[in-house]
C-alpha cells in the first residue's frame, strides 16, 4: 500500500483508539504521546496540495480527510501535551470520535495498513 494511505489510515486508527495510544506509550515511555498524535498528523503525514500525497486518494477520500482535519485544527489549541489529560479532554474526544467516523465512512477501521514491499 502507498506509504501515504498507510500513515493515514494508521494514524487515524490511533487517534481514535484511545487502547492503542495508552499501549504506544507504554511501549515508548519517553516519548510524549500526546504530542506525537498531534505532530504525526499536521506535520508528518497529512500534505493537502501535494501531488503526491493527493493522488493516493480518491476525490471523495480527500474530502473526509479535509473534514477531519478543519475539525482537528480547531481543536488543536485547546488540546493538553499529556496523554492521560488528553485522553479526557472533551476536545480530543471529538477529534477522536470525528477520527473514527472517518474510518467508518472510508471502509479503514479494521483495516491492517502496510506499506508496499
Amino acid at each position: 500500500m502507498n506509504a501515504h494511505r498507510v500513515n493515514i489510515i494508521n494514524n487515524l486508527q490511533l487517534i481514535s483508539s484511545p487502547g492503542d495510544a495508552v499501549e504506544y506509550q507504554r511501549h515508548a515511555p519517553m516519548v510524549n504521546v500526546a504530542h506525537e498524535l498531534v505532530n504525526q498528523w499536521f506535520d508528518d503525514f497529512y500534505h493537502p496540495g501535494s501531488t503526491e500525497f493527493e493522488s493516493a486518494f480518491s476525490g471523495d477520500e480527500l474530502a473526509e480527510l479535509a473534514r477531519f482535519h478543519l475539525l482537528f485544527d480547531g481543536k488543536v489549541n485547546e488540546l493538553p501535551d499529556d496523554l492521560a489529560a488528553l485522553l479526557k479532554s472533551p476536545a480530543w474526544g471529538k477529534v477522536a470520535s470525528e477520527a473514527g467516523t472517518v474510518l467508518d465512512r472510508l471502509g479503514w477501521a479494521t483495516l491492517v495498513a502496510r506499506y508496499d514491499d
